[in-house]
């Protein structure tokens, strides 16, 4: 959430970039000048002279990833660089593919350019580490680069070499324990703490319940110590945008977490919500009510939006679905989740379920909630404010 204002200027530099003639791929191995051949593409990607793209693997690979980074990778398709198992088990296949390319990839690898670091041999795989970065970057910005660093890894298919995400190899020892319908997956160095195990499925099936939401199938539930290393079971080395403790992949039915614990109620709600295309305030406002966020209940998270929009008497609501106020306090999550809790005390279980219900449509989400909730349109933001005041403790 805090990297969003500076995503929100990126778009616009990005929008800048797609005017500049294509850029010509360029691979250069700096201690034997060697060409990397047949590749004629849009994307710049610079080799490290550690890369030694004179050994035949090594070349294959490097050309393999400079292909895939080619072939539209934001986009999920049948992409042939990537493989079979993989695709066969997962639709988005690729772990890194929503947080890297928050933008078209074809604009964002002109922006921030990929340089391959290191190719290396490990175990019967080879790592592919890669530097996502900007040149030039005005020092407000500089900050903020480079977006990432990359590792995934290339193995052997058919006598062919295939991309492949590092979480299965990563976790390839890791301990397993299932719990009721959650399979959590750990290292070696965690100590599994089966109360809050059993916590964890019981949540889900208590909110599903108390919901009347069908039956929520089964996950895997990889625990990590920290948003690092969550992140490298999602590929990355480093990551910047988009850095977070939890992340859910319902159709893939993966839950990854950061925080070290077998409860994490707030990214449990996202696996077992019935599935429908609503609208994210919705559907992290009801994350927000039931599962807190950020470490905080739902009621310490409407405190202090509470007290900040007491000192902000300008602020409408708008600001905050456009997230352009309240993002350190995390007012879209916490709006949203008041707006369950106002429906909840209208109507109950029956109007929450309405208001799941909505739409992921911008335009029409004010329209929506108005009518649910049965107020005018232009009585919105006097109701919403109205409504966030009421866990005002100042």
């Amino acid at each position: 959430m805090k990297t969003h204002l500076f995503i929100m200027i990126l778009f616009a530099l990005l929008i800048g970039c797609q005017n500049k003639n294509p850029l010509s791929l360029e691979n250069k191995n700096i201690n034997n000048k060697a060409q990397i051949d047949s590749i004629s593409e849009n994307v710049e990607v610079e080799i490290h002279a550690r890369v030694d793209t004179s050994k035949n693997k090594i070349k294959e690979i490097a050309i393999l990833w400079i292909e895939y980074l080619n072939s539209n990778p934001d986009i999920v398709s049948d992409n042939k660089f990537w493989n079979t198992e993989e695709k066969r088990l997962y639709n988005d296949f690729d772990f890194s593919r929503q947080l890297l390319y928050q933008f078209p990839s074809e604009q964002l690898l002109k922006y921030y350019k990929p340089k391959i670091l290191s190719l290396e041999k490990e175990g019967e795989n080879y790592a592919i580490r890669t530097i996502f970065s900007a040149e030039d970057q005005e020092p407000q910005y500089s900050k903020s680069n480079p977006w990432c660093i990359t590792k995934l890894y290339a193995v052997k298919e058919e006598n062919e070499w295939k991309l492949k995400n590092a979480l299965p190899i990563i976790t390839e020892d890791w301990n397993k324990e299932k719990v009721g319908k959650i399979n959590f997956i750990f290292p070696a160095s965690h100590k599994f703490d089966r109360v809050l195990a059993n916590k964890a499925n019981d949540f889900c099936n208590q909110i599903t319940k108390e919901f009347n939401f069908q039956e929520w199938e089964q996950f895997d539930f990889y625990i990590t110590q920290n948003g690092d290393d969550l992140g490298k079971l999602l590929n990355f080395d480093f990551f910047f945008a988009g850095y977070t403790t939890g992340i859910g992949m319902y159709e893939n039915r993966i839950l990854l977490s950061g925080i070290g614990s077998e409860f994490y109620p707030h990214e449990f709600i996202h696996l077992i919500l019935p599935k429908f295309d609503r609208h994210p305030l919705i559907e992290e406002g009801f994350a927000t009510w039931k599962g807190g966020q950020g470490g905080k209940s739902f009621e310490e998270s409407a405190e202090r939006l509470a007290n900040e929009l007491t000192q902000n008497s300008e602020v409408k609501f708008l600001d905050v679905l456009e997230k352009k106020w309240g993002w350190q306090n995390a007012a879209f999550y916490t709006s949203g989740a008041i707006l369950c809790q106002a429906a909840y005390n209208k109507g109950g279980v029956d109007l929450v379920n309405s208001l799941l219900q909505i739409e992921n449509n911008e335009d029409q989400l004010i329209e929506h909630i108005c009518k649910l909730l049965e107020i005018r349109e232009e009585d919105f933001d006097d109701f919403w404010r109205e409504e966030v005041l009421k866990f005002t403790s100042i």
